[in-house]
């Protein structure tokens, strides 16, 4: 398989919300996002026998998860997560530190929501992907938005022609 080059800006604080999803597809690409959101485990032995080219080729993606992730943060930020091996962990860390599931987050990505309009020279393809963005950043820290708030919110500001 051919491994695609990306040009993903490391993180600095400033760019969790883009770097978040830009560090998915990239960790999609190189088959660890399941690691990384823990729905895929480390091999458990059945009795004694465990294939040792699955748990290899595991080990590898495991590894390979953190060094993404690792290596994709600028350097004044990699103490926070340095000394972890565990994507995974790595991953909840920085969330935790840079997009925490506070209420008053909860309230600012609501008021993004129901502030956001389509601009004069916007496409309703990009007005409705920002409201898909920050739709998805509610359901992640719990709160999700009815669908009857997402038709609402998409159709109200549309030009009228």
């Amino acid at each position: 398989m051919e491994s695609m080059n990306f040009l993903i800006k490391p993180f600095d604080s400033t760019n969790y919300a883009t770097w978040c999803p830009d560090i998915k597809v990239l960790l999609l690409e190189r088959d660890c996002w399941d690691i990384v959101a823990e729905r895929e485990a480390a091999l458990v032995k059945e009795g004694d026998e465990i294939d040792a080219r699955k748990l290899k080729e595991f080990n590898l993606r495991f590894n390979r998860a953190y060094t993404t992730i690792y290596m994709k943060v600028s350097p004044q930020y990699r103490t926070i997560i340095e000394g972890l091996t565990n994507g995974a962990e790595a991953w909840k860390k920085l969330k935790s530190r840079f997009q925490p599931d506070s209420r008053a987050r909860v309230m600012a990505l609501k008021h993004e929501f129901f502030s956001t309009v389509i601009k004069p020279d916007e496409s309703i393809g990009l007005y409705a992907s920002n409201l898909s963005r920050i739709i998805e950043q509610l359901r992640e820290a719990g709160h999700a938005v009815e669908d009857l708030d997402q038709c609402f919110q998409l159709l109200r500001y549309l030009p009228t022609e």
